[in-house]
């Protein structure tokens, strides 16, 4: 049985595959499944056929989605125009298109061994090889300001060679040992949603394999006894959901990213979901996974709990495919809740909101999640609605210090009136007003929308970022305070203008992730270094103040200047010894989450100095 490899041409060589007999039952992926990248947008973020856009001649900003077209945002427009300015001027909605995705033209892939191309051939069906344009750009970056930056202006230069789609463990361990044998680089790819540069190709001398684990998309067991699934990690998280819940429980794992990421991106992310005040970060849901690394597949044992030692799967945990890349893993569940209840309320300043948040975390009863706005974030929530309606237009335009609180209760009826009492006590002592559920049910419908407003701004002369630390308690208020002013004076003081939010999505005993939206205009000097300037001043003030680099979106190539500065050289070197031990030949992608030696000597610069944009307006 013979098959053709996509476009005729795997590393840039017509080919033909020849698919041995012991995998022609998967010589086909079903013709009626697409896959993921081939739904969403290559330059932007998200659905293809979700986008902001404005409607003339008002120049009213409104919102299309798969089930709506066209709904207007009536405030939105005056608030960016009304909080980006500088000396009195506003910003104008000037158009800056994204290229389209015909004009691009990326280098040929590099030439591949002609024995790992056969070996290739041997375990995979030609579907799941990929070397069209397309299927390329989709996977050389992530959905960063410089990554959608250098998408809409068409600046590719290191895109994979070859994209490879597997679907069982046994491919992705037989695709490792080829790839150690014939020193080709591999990088995991989930779903694509990194902000820090955890998945860019940053070789220039090797043939590198982006690896898209989307189609490894099953939950292959539930345990209702034991509250634990096994779960095949290329799995997004809508699709997670629906297959769990099918048995009655859920993961209780919602990121900001939940549509279009997977559960391999958040374990080697160590992401965190909204409802992490109730059900933990994914380390704490993590059971056990199966790892492939170039010299041999990682497991651990099932259990509740083990102190046998060091605990492995925290080696693994947050390492950004640098030491091979997670296939299955075991998760903790729990059942679905009878029921679910989202609140909003208004606090009169930031700090009371903080005060009750302290109050709260300190009691033994605690909310699913609880989300604090700052004043400028909680205007832009009232300015982002659908509707005007009198309340809103007060909010976003008369009062300046107010900040508005989601806060959700899951579990039985008895258990959520049980702790709504306690907590709704603790915020009518620190001077909060209740809402009703309408603002945590607008909440819950819109919670992944902010990053479709990114790219309207990218597309009207603006750009927007996020940065986000984990802080202690002590340190909460002087980092906001100080991050927000010097934000705002270093792009003010170029002639730029500037606006920065923050909110608090996550609490511990000991601290919060805090996290900061900033946003600018595209400058007249054609590059980033406004923006890099900015990026560098923010991390540096959250170290300043004892925070952590970062608190769920990673490493990548963006934070690894301050790995030195944040753990100490003793635990560097560990992680080079480990990476030594396990990817010896530097395949598994390379260059993320730690420095090299050379870059900490000197003799080569940081990825953060080097991936700069220097043709567009930014």
């Amino acid at each position: 049985m013979q098959l053709e490899v996509e476009d005729n041409k795997v590393g840039g060589t017509n080919t033909t595959a020849t698919i041995a007999p012991e995998r022609q039952e998967l010589a086909q992926f079903p013709q009626d499944n697409v896959d993921y990248y081939q739904k969403i947008k290559w330059n932007g973020w998200g659905d293809t056929r979700k986008f902001l856009h404005t409607l003339e001649p008002s120049g009213t900003i409104a919102i299309t989605t798969p089930t709506a077209s066209a709904v207007p945002l009536p405030s939105l427009a005056n608030y960016i125009k009304k909080e980006l300015t500088l000396n009195g001027q506003t910003s104008n909605l000037e158009n800056t298109p994204s290229i389209q995705l015909d004009q691009i033209n990326i280098a040929a892939p590099r030439p591949i061994n002609p024995s790992f191309e056969r070996e290739l051939q041997s375990i995979f069906t030609p579907d799941q090889l990929k070397t069209d344009k397309f299927a390329r750009i989709t996977h050389v970056y992530g959905k960063s300001i410089r990554d959608l930056v250098r998408l809409r202006i068409g600046q590719i230069n290191n895109a994979p060679d070859l994209i490879i789609l597997p679907q069982s463990h046994d491919e992705v361990e037989k695709l490792m040992q080829s790839a150690n044998k014939y020193n080709v680089i591999v990088i995991a790819y989930g779903g694509g949603s990194n902000i820090v540069g955890a998945c860019e190709p940053v070789t220039t001398d090797r043939f590198v394999v982006s690896v898209d684990m989307r189609r490894m998309n099953k939950v292959l067991w539930v345990d209702r006894r034991e509250m634990t699934a096994c779960i095949q990690v290329g799995i997004m998280g809508p699709d997670l959901e629906k297959e769990l819940r099918k048995s009655g429980v859920s993961l209780g794992h919602d990121p900001d990213s939940f549509e279009f990421s997977t559960l391999g991106g958040w374990l080697a992310t160590c992401s965190s979901g909204h409802q992490s005040d109730k059900y933990g970060d994914i380390e704490d849901m993590a059971v056990s996974f199966k790892t492939v690394t170039p010299t041999g597949t990682l497991e651990l044992r099932n259990g509740a709990r083990a102190g046998a030692g060091i605990n492995y799967k925290h080696i693994i945990l947050g390492s950004e495919g640098t030491l091979g890349i997670i296939t299955e893993a075991v998760m903790r569940v729990h059942p679905l809740p009878q029921a679910e209840e989202y609140f909003g309320f208004m606090f009169p300043s930031f700090t009371h909101a903080i005060n009750a948040l302290e109050q709260i975390r300190r009691s033994d009863i605690l909310p699913t999640m609880i989300r604090i706005y700052d004043p400028d974030e909680t205007r832009l929530s009232f300015s982002s609605k659908p509707s005007k309606g009198a309340f809103s237009e007060f909010i976003s335009s008369a009062i300046k210090h107010v900040c508005l609180s989601i806060i959700g209760f899951e579990g039985s009826k008895k258990q959520v009136d049980f702790h709504k009492k306690s907590v709704f006590d603790i915020l009518s002592k620190n001077g909060a007003f209740g809402l009703g559920q309408s603002p945590g049910k607008t909440w819950a419908e819109k919670r992944y929308d902010l990053p479709y407003i990114r790219d309207f701004l990218l597309n009207h002369n603006m750009w927007v970022d996020v940065a986000e630390t984990t802080v202690s308690w002590s340190s909460l208020l002087p980092l906001w305070k100080e991050a927000k002013q010097a934000f705002n004076d270093h792009f003010r003081s170029k002639g730029i203008p500037s606006w920065i939010c923050a909110h608090i999505s996550h609490t511990y005993s000991n601290g919060v992730c805090l996290y900061f939206i900033f946003a600018s205009k595209q400058n007249a000097d054609n590059e980033m270094t406004p923006y890099t300037e900015g990026k560098r001043l923010m991390t540096d003030i959250v170290l300043k103040h004892g925070g952590a680099i970062s608190h769920h979106h990673g490493v990548g190539y963006e934070h690894v200047p301050w790995m030195n500065r944040y753990v100490s050289n003793g635990w560097i070197n560990v992680y080079r010894k480990i990476k030594e031990v396990v990817d010896p030949k530097n395949i598994c992608n390379p260059r993320k989450l730690m420095p090299t030696q050379e870059e900490e000597n000197g003799q080569k610069k940081y990825l953060f100095d080097v991936l700069n944009v220097k043709q567009p307006k930014l």
